[in-house]
């Protein structure tokens, strides 16, 4: 019987190229999928574009709300982006799909397509065929092997040109919906998608073809439509497998494991995840694996074993198990040290611990401007925060150390001139240090005081190709200026003189002069940009060998072309000039996070670095910050963010210094939602109002005949004033507010009990709001049943239950005491761990309980009552 598509939905995303709050350049996606119907497989296909930033070949991850197993089956890049195919078999119902980029990405094209007609079962029906082409019109991939059976045969093409069209002749196809993702403006931010599909028991091949020249990439796969069930020894007890993935490590991403079966070595589990209180933050998932190792083939100094020489700390490793057709996760870790111990002389084991990803949060972050300059791999970059003492300006570009060092001019400084680092940023916002700044020139002394240089050096990059970008922040001070001559802001010279440069004309606007390099002359370009008046702003400057564009504090302002500028800079000045060629141009003023790019940034990129240094990224959603904490910390590991109703948050001006978990915490906090990471490692944010909807997914209790879980004797309730405050205090980040909000009927009855938490959000109604809600939660003590502990090994009937409940998950819990009243409560699941014998055939699974939230009343009206936008409650 063939594989049929009943549904498909699409999104997109590209760097803007007007004024938003920037998103993330490693941007999560949210796919709505919610008539998806359980056991129907997903498939997701995307396209993505490479922005040149990325460090790695870009890739992405795919997951759900429902935490299926999703299998990466092919991915390919060009040079200018890649597609890749993701499957979910015989899943849960899934109501949203996310995606995320693993690197670096200036588009994403996403679509998911839910598929009836297939068996319970993954097997490939043969080896993945992709391709690609840069530059070219058209792309054939060659016939995939003709399957066993039928075949559910998939392939989807991108490009990174949206003005160009992506279409296939091929027959035998049918299309799915096209995608398009592109910022209206250039190319620079453009994605192409168009899946296909076909159930067949050919091998068919297909041609993609497009309307101009751009960078092609494809993948086609084939699925068996009716896999053959695996071998079940035990038909009480699921198949699981063990695997590890040796020669990857901690950041390799998941389409590029190579699983290695290690199955038969496993002897016994005792996994754990999650936190201990409900307020309490996450806490790094520890597993401890007793492994077989009689033959040595897991010692890491046997050059013998055929794993050598990667049985290595932080090597990937995951646990699944399979019931009734379905693919669970357990535990997806990295090996963190494998141990060798005997038993008896010829009994030799490891007993492997693991950590999940959340312990690999460990990176410490740069100020919030400093980590978008470098996410755009700059050829050079000086933030001017150096110390006052000293005469040179660090360089924090990879791959480049050389400084900028503090000239004085050969005309002398002037007696009253002050220039040093170390100068107080101000109003720079997202400036974690200090500045550069020089004060006392007089009107006369514009060829006296300091000049930062870099010069002279061979290296630069040329204006030909993708041209250069050069970026600075300056303060050109409402004070006293030079008024015999123009002040300069930066200028590129190469061997012969000035190329192009920013001045400040004696008027206090600011003026764009070139030179062209074969008539020998000076063009001037007076803006209306006034700038004396002691404000910072950022001034950007695209260069090519014929054109310059100009950018201020974001906004495009001017540009010209037509141009015959020198190809290649030698020299870089900032706050004029004092090299073997010319003295002067020096201002009053501060400079500060000058950089240079071997490139022209995408005006999205522009608007993100003018964002992050006049506002810290304030008024980012809480996926937004997720994403760009990760993103400065390299992290592309697995995730499933989940898109957050619109609540702005405080600039992000204290996250200097600190691991990236902590500040991904106080983010999650701040929101309200639920984070964690889940059984197949992904790291998992799930906003406040998909926490706020669940109604309990599973009751626990001891009435199976009404679909209730059993559960091991030995639960206790209890209410804990241990876990009561009546007086709460939450704090505003950065303004400095408070909110304070006690209980004068819990005072009485238990005394003062006070807490204090700290909220990002930037609406202070907000922060009373989340101060309320912790007040209603935990004024006095809840009914608390800590654990529920199930034992699928003695009751198969449970095991998706066992295997399938994930932290975050609401549940209802049920005790029938015999001659005394019925106790229930409603719970949410904050900790999961699994305590495995293989050998002796027992199976635990206990699940910490924290209280489930107090009801949250919304209006009925079908669209101003339901839980999204506007309508979401503060906290």
């Amino acid at each position: 019987m063939p594989a049929t598509m009943v549904n498909q939905w699409t999104d997109s995303f590209a760097v803007a190229s007007a004024f938003v709050i920037p998103d993330p350049v490693n941007s999560s996606r949210t796919v709505f999928t919610s008539t998806h119907t359980a056991g129907n497989w997903l498939v997701c296909c995307v396209s993505w574009h490479t922005g040149a930033g990325a460090t790695t070949v870009p890739t992405v991850h795919v997951a759900d709300d429902a935490h299926n197993w999703w299998v990466p089956l092919a991915r390919v890049n060009s040079a200018g982006g890649g597609c890749a195919i993701w499957v979910a078999p015989n899943p849960r119902k899934a109501r949203r799909v996310y995606v995320a980029a693993t690197d670096y990405i200036t588009a994403l094209a996403t679509h998911v397509a839910e598929y009836a007609g297939m068996g319970s079962y993954l097997q490939l029906a043969s080896t993945p065929v992709k391709g690609f082409t840069n530059g070219g019109t058209s792309l054939a991939l060659g016939a995939l092997t003709a399957p066993a059976s039928e075949a559910l045969t998939l392939t989807c093409a991108g490009t990174d040109n949206a003005t160009a069209t992506l279409s296939s002749a091929t027959a035998g196809w049918t299309s799915g919906t096209a995608v398009s993702a592109t910022n209206g403006s250039d190319t620079t931010s453009d994605a192409r998608l168009l899946p296909r599909w076909q159930s067949t028991t050919g091998g068919p091949s297909v041609t993609y073809t497009t309307s101009a020249a751009c960078n092609i990439h494809a993948v086609s796969v084939a699925l068996l439509v009716a896999a053959p069930t695996p071998a079940q020894p035990n038909p009480n007890w699921p198949l699981v497998r063990f695997e590890a993935g040796f020669g990857a490590g901690q950041r390799t991403p998941r389409d590029e494991i190579t699983w290695t079966d290690l199955t038969k070595r496993l002897l016994s589990l005792d996994t754990s995840h999650g936190k201990q209180f409900e307020l309490g933050g996450v806490e790094a998932g520890v597993s401890k694996l007793r492994l077989r190792n009689n033959d040595g083939a897991l010692s890491p100094t046997n050059t013998a074993s055929p794993y050598w020489p990667n049985v290595l700390d932080y090597t990937p490793v995951r646990i699944a198990a399979t019931w009734q057709g379905r693919t669970y996760g357990v535990l997806h870790d990295f090996a963190e040290r494998w141990p060798q111990s005997w038993r008896d002389p010829h009994w030799g084991e490891v007993n492997m611990t693991s950590i999940d990803a959340w312990a690999t949060l460990t990176t410490r972050l740069p100020g919030i401007l400093q980590g978008e300059i470098l996410l755009d791999a700059p050829y050079g970059y000086w933030p001017l925060s150096d110390p006052s003492e000293g005469t040179t300006g660090s360089n924090l570009a990879a791959g480049n150390t050389k400084p900028v060092t503090m000239t004085p001019s050969k005309e002398g400084i002037g007696s009253a001139v002050q220039a040093a680092f170390g100068a107080d940023a101000g109003t720079l916002t997202g400036s974690a240090g200090t500045v550069w700044s020089q004060s006392g020139l007089t009107s006369l002394q514009g060829l006296n005081g300091y000049s930062l240089q870099y010069a002279p050096t061979l290296d630069m990059p040329p204006l030909t190709g993708e041209g250069i970008t050069v970026e600075v922040w300056a303060r050109y001070d409402n004070v006293t200026q030079p008024s015999n001559i123009e002040g300069q802001v930066f200028v590129l010279k190469e061997t012969a003189g000035a190329i192009v440069s920013i001045v400040v004309n004696t008027s206090g606007y600011v003026v764009i002069a070139s030179w062209d390099a074969v008539a020998h002359t000076r063009t001037d370009i007076t803006t209306t940009q006034y700038v004396k008046d002691s404000a910072w702003r950022l001034y950007t400057l695209a260069v090519t060998p014929t054109r310059w564009d100009l950018w201020v504090n974001g906004t495009f302002i001017i540009g010209a072309g037509s141009l015959n500028h020198a190809l290649q800079p030698n020299w870089f000045s900032l706050n004029g000039q004092a090299d073997q060629r010319y003295h002067g141009r020096m201002w009053n003023g501060a400079l500060a996070h000058a950089a240079i790019y071997p490139r022209k940034l995408p005006e999205g990129r522009i608007i993100a670095h003018y964002w992050a240094g006049a506002a810290a990224m304030s008024r980012d959603s809480a996926d937004q910050r997720i994403g760009r904490l990760l993103s400065y910390a390299g992290w592309g590991q697995a995730r499933a963010i989940s898109y957050t109703a619109y609540s702005p948050y405080v600039p992000a001006t204290s996250i200097e210094g600190r691991p990236v978990s902590s500040p991904v915490q106080d983010t999650a906090d701040s929101e309200g939602g639920y984070l964690c990471v889940d059984s197949h490692g992904y790291l998992c944010f799930t906003a406040k109002q998909y926490r706020y909807d669940q109604t309990p997914k599973y009751t626990f209790g001891d009435r199976p005949d009404l679909g209730e879980i059993p559960y091991d004797e030995g639960m206790e309730t209890d209410q804990d004033p241990a876990q009561a405050y009546n007086d709460i205090t939450v704090t505003q980040q950065y303004y400095g507010a408070q909110v304070r909000v006690t209980d004068a009927a819990s005072i009485a009855r238990r005394g003062v009990i006070d807490v204090e938490r700290t909220s990002e959000q930037a609406d202070i109604d907000y922060v009373a709001d989340q101060a309320r809600y912790l007040l209603a939660k935990y004024k006095a003590p809840s009914q608390r049943i800590n654990q529920v502990i199930l034992d699928p090994a003695s009751n198969p009937a449970i095991w998706p239950v066992a295997l399938g409940v994930e932290q975050g998950d609401v549940v209802r819990v049920v005790r029938r005491p015999i001659g005394a009243p019925q106790i229930s409560g409603t719970y949410e699941v904050i900790a999961k761990a699994h305590s495995v014998d293989f050998a002796a055939g027992k199976w635990r699974t206990t699940l910490s309980l924290g209280p489930g939230d107090p009801e949250v009343l919304t209006a009925d009206d079908p669209v101003y009552g339901q839980l999204n936008g506007s309508n979401v409650i503060g906290w």
